[in-house]
């Protein structure tokens, strides 16, 4: 065979069917990428929540740090309703319900840093908020020191 003939054989582009798997390929990539949006999608939504509940404990530490006096008799167990809270902090849950429809809290004072029992004057608290996301019940727990004991 002449070399010219050799020549004109030759492959100068792709064919059909490498373009075809190229595009199936590409396609693949395409349909993994939009399924990674689709789960992450719905996480700055669920992260508002946690930060507005971290909002809430932040602010119900103030509370409790502002009126020292109530602070051996703060305990409360899973409350829901204004009406069931300390007269001094129903403000703070009404507020907090406003953010969190679905929120309860536990107040439990304990022993402050010296391992004294609550006083007035310095204690410990742990809270607990818990709210509703979705079908699923979910709770963060909070520790606090408030107040210096001499």
């Amino acid at each position: 065979m002449p070399p010219d003939r050799r020549q004109a054989h030759r492959q100068l582009g792709a064919s059909l069917i490498e373009v075809l798997v190229a595009l199936l390929i590409f396609s693949f990539g395409l349909l993994g990428l939009a399924g990674l949006y689709a789960r992450g999608a719905p996480t700055p939504f669920a992260n508002q929540t946690v930060i507005n509940v971290q909002a809430a404990a932040d602010s119900l530490m103030a509370a409790l740090a502002n009126d020292t006096a109530g602070l051996p008799s703060c305990g409360v167990t899973k409350v829901s309703a204004p009406a069931s809270m300390p007269s001094w902090l129903k403000d703070w849950l009404t507020q907090a319900q406003q953010q969190i429809p679905s929120l309860v809290v536990t107040i439990v004072p304990g022993k402050d840093a010296s391992g004294n029992a609550c006083s007035s004057t310095s204690c410990g608290i742990t809270a607990t908020l818990y709210w509703t996301e979705g079908s699923t019940q979910r709770s963060q727990v909070f520790h606090a020191q408030i107040g210096i004991h001499s």
